[in-house]
């Protein structure tokens, strides 16, 4: 079973153009507490509680069975509930060990969150991307639905994380770390230093494109996320950086 968790102001409904190249697989997107409109739920403050949360919904799961799919914050938070019985190995996608934000994006995600969700969707997309303006609406949709007060909460939330380097050198489930060319929000670069640090992390780069890889390159995406699984199953175990 894949458990998918979303980044920052988003929901599971970032997913959506992944799901149909996932058939083969259980492929559950989850929406954390408050992004969801339909679903309610308090906003959680910290990527330690939204690991928590996660795996309390993990909690009766076969020993494992779950490959975590993080983007983004949602990979912060899949590295945090790695540890869990249920996990089998993690996806972390878009992601570095440590995620600061800048300080004037805090603030105006604080004051003004949907001038900040707008540039968020103007950063999050490679500008050469062939269908840039239908990649911007689809992502504005998903990121316009979710509660305003969630990007403030999120972005802080990454900005106050600094664990990831410990938990990665501690992580010993098989690990996928996917970085984009273009990712002006993660660099590409700070995803190799992660998988770098992760004792069994394969690493593999996404060209021609930025940071909302799941939206801009759904299919490649896919294909990398179930090689790893297959891999899985093949009972290999990639070295770092290979």
């Amino acid at each position: 079973m894949l458990v998918a968790i979303h980044g920052a102001g988003m929901n599971a409904a970032a997913w959506g153009g992944m799901a149909p190249h996932l058939l083969d697989h259980a492929f559950r997107p989850v929406s954390l507490p408050g992004h969801d409109p339909k679903a309610g739920g308090e906003l959680i403050p910290t990527i330690s509680g939204m690991a928590d949360w996660v795996k309390q919904r993990l909690s009766g799961t076969q020993a494992d069975s779950v490959i975590l799919v993080g983007h983004s914050m949602g990979a912060l938070v899949a590295l945090a509930a790695a540890s869990d019985p249920s996990v089998a190995g993690v996806v972390l996608m878009g992601t570095a060990a440590r995620m600061p934000v800048n300080s004037d994006l805090l603030k105006t995600a604080q004051e003004q969150p949907n001038e900040a969700i707008g540039m968020l969707i103007k950063w999050g997309v490679d500008p050469a991307h062939p269908q840039v303006g239908a990649v911007r609406t689809v992502l504005g949709s998903i990121m316009h639905a979710v509660d305003p007060k969630a990007v403030a909460n999120d972005l802080a939330a990454c900005n106050s994380f600094t664990e990831g380097e410990d938990l990665a050198k501690k992580t010993a489930k098989p690990a996928l770390v996917i970085s984009a060319q273009h990712d002006k929000l993660t660099k590409a670069a700070d995803g190799e230093k992660l998988a770098a640090l992760l004792p069994r992390a394969h690493y593999h780069m996404l060209t021609d494109c930025g940071h909302m890889m799941m939206i801009e390159r759904p299919i490649e995406t896919a294909h990398e996320i179930k090689d790893f699984i297959d891999s899985l199953g093949r009972g290999e175990v990639a070295p770092t950086g290979s």
